[in-house]
């Protein structure tokens, strides 16, 4: 993302792997999902017998968002809602004159991120993925978790309650629409890497010709 400090995109890596090693294997970062907006870590799968988050004697689906906070700002701000206020506006239809009530009945009031994560209930568990010591446990919105990234790695320092009901299906294809775009822009990437290679062998090419002189060649009898 524009302007992402390099914290922020290690904690998104970081808690990628964390879900991977957790069991998750439908893992995605930065997955748009609406109403809630840009998840920073999504990952779902499908847990076996007593080793599912509720250690039920049956397979119980999964999903598992975490969200990465760099600063305390970063955090407090989503607390207020204003990010989320911008992903809504974001998605809006050109204005259109509408009568003040049903404005406001197509674009209720926001709730915030970590509220709005509770009131459309999209995954079972959610964290919050900080560096070590920034975030206090009782600081916490109410049923999410926390994680802290510290020289031993991601450690779990508080858990989540549970959450119910989870659109797994939803969720992953949120996660195979996101990795498909992903693939496009490094695809493009790519070919502009190719490009730019080319246009420089191009460049080399044309400075060599233009640094060649005639010359006179004397045949042996005007020697």
């Amino acid at each position: 993302m524009a302007g992402e400090s390099e914290l922020h995109k290690t904690l998104k890596k970081e808690a990628c792997r964390w879900l991977f090693r957790m069991g998750y294997r439908c893992i995605a970062a930065e997955v748009p999902l609406r109403p809630l907006g840009i998840v920073d870590a999504v990952g779902t799968g499908v847990f076996r017998p007593f080793y599912n988050y509720l250690q039920l004697p049956r397979d119980v689906p999964q999903v598992c968002f975490i969200e990465c906070k760099a600063s305390r700002a970063d955090f407090l701000r989503d607390i207020d809602g204003q990010e989320q206020t911008l992903f809504e506006a974001s998605g809006r239809a050109p204005f259109k004159a509408t009568s003040r009530r049903r404005r406001r009945r197509k674009h209720p009031r926001d709730l915030g991120k970590f509220r709005s994560c509770l009131a459309h209930p999209l995954a079972n568990l959610h964290y919050v993925l900080a560096p070590a010591g920034m975030i206090q446990k009782r600081e916490l919105p109410p049923r999410w978790g926390l994680l802290s990234c510290g020289e031993g790695g991601v450690n779990v320092i508080a858990r989540p309650a549970w959450q119910e009901p989870a659109c797994i299906e939803f969720v992953e294809s949120a996660i195979a629409r996101t990795l498909t775009a992903d693939i496009y822009r490094a695809d493009a990437r790519a070919m502009n890497s190719i490009n730019r290679e080319i246009f420089g062998q191009q460049r080399d090419l044309a400075q060599r010709i233009r640094s060649t002189r005639p010359g006179i060649v004397l045949s042996p009898a005007h020697v």
